[in-house]
């Protein structure tokens, strides 16, 4: 999951296609996950040495850094390469129109503002929605009859033929799957810190002047006044009743508010589209010896992945026919 959301984000942010980014990939998820790790370290650390230092943490970082860094700008300084009388071409994907941006004075922007922009929305694009949907495999996978329920809508809504972005109006119940799996495993599974300015009470609770505090969406979202059997997978509490029903701020897979994050749509839109043609012609089942542990760094991932079974589903039978068995093809990691 973690290499297909790498290359639609790839292809949507500089039209970039898999040959050109399937050496990378592996590179890529690599130092993503270690800047994780070592931001989620800082936040446990009484005291963190400036980063101009050499410490070993802040060679894994500069190291990691320098492995995005380094692959944006390439793919920048291709796109300046085929630039005609210094402006480049238009085409469709955002390092174009950040390139063809500019602001109330004609300036646009250099390339380290570009870069800084584009490295925002592909580390986050990518690998928080290849979370949402390993924990989705994973929890289809331990629920048949929601399996069953989903696949009936998608062979029904396409009957065979590829979905489109038509289509997902008319796959609501694959959409509540994708709500629920966030709601049990939210990516951003805790939430930027925000500072009080003042001594403030919430609820029970006094927040003191200049105390930081975090909005954690995987407590949040266990709350049984909101959801009840909170720990039960249930895609039916985001029917567009049951949905109505939440309070505001119950439910934040995202976040909230005018700093809710910019790619909850695209993200949305390319997992849902993923989750159906992939259903479509397969069933992923859990390799039964994978050991499930959460891995809460920024996002919230498996520790030690989740390796499945993709099994091809045939073709729905006819009533007077007889259904043919799953073929099994292989075990890969989701």
């Amino acid at each position: 999951m973690m290499s297909l959301t790498m290359f639609v984000v790839a292809k949507t942010l500089f039209n970039a296609d898999m040959d050109e980014m399937a050496g990378q990939a592996k590179t890529i998820g690599h130092a993503i996950e270690e800047l994780q790790a070592i931001s989620n370290s800082e936040y446990k650390a009484i005291f963190n040495w400036p980063e101009w230092i050499p410490t070993p943490k802040n060679r894994r970082r500069k190291k990691s850094r320098n492995v995005i860094y380094s692959t944006i700008d390439n793919l920048i300084a291709e796109r300046r390469a085929t630039a005609v009388n210094g402006r480049v071409a238009d085409t469709g994907d955002l390092l174009s129109m950040l390139l063809l941006a500019q602001d109330e004075d004609g300036r646009t922007m250099n390339d380290n503002q570009v870069r800084d922009e584009l490295v925002t929305l592909f580390a986050a694009g990518h690998e928080t929605t290849s979370n949402a949907l390993a924990w989705t495999w994973y929890l289809l996978s331990q629920h048949p009859d929601v399996e069953a329920k989903l696949h009936r809508e998608v062979d029904t809504v396409l009957d065979g033929r590829l979905p489109t972005l038509q289509d997902l109006p008319n796959l609501p119940y694959t959409e509540m799957v994708l709500k629920e799996s966030m709601r049990l495993y939210p990516p951003a599974w805790t939430l930027s810190a925000r500072q009080a300015v003042e001594d403030t009470t919430v609820g029970d609770y006094l927040i003191p002047k200049d105390r930081l505090i975090f909005v954690a969406p995987y407590a949040v979202h266990r709350r049984p006044q909101f959801f009840p059997e909170p720990e039960r997978f249930d895609p039916e509490r985001f029917t567009p009743e049951n949905e109505k029903k939440l309070p505001r701020y119950a439910y934040v897979p995202f976040g909230a508010g005018p700093r809710v994050c910019i790619g909850n749509s695209f993200a949305m839109m390319e997992a849902h589209l993923i989750l159906v043609t992939i259903a479509q012609r397969f069933r992923l089942e859990l390799d039964p010896d994978q050991e499930i542990e959460l891995n809460p760094l920024i996002t919230l991932s498996p520790k030690y992945g989740l390796k499945m079974r993709v099994i091809k589903r045939e073709k729905p039978a006819a009533p007077e026919s007889v259904a043919k068995p799953y073929r099994d093809l292989t075990a890969v990691p989701a």
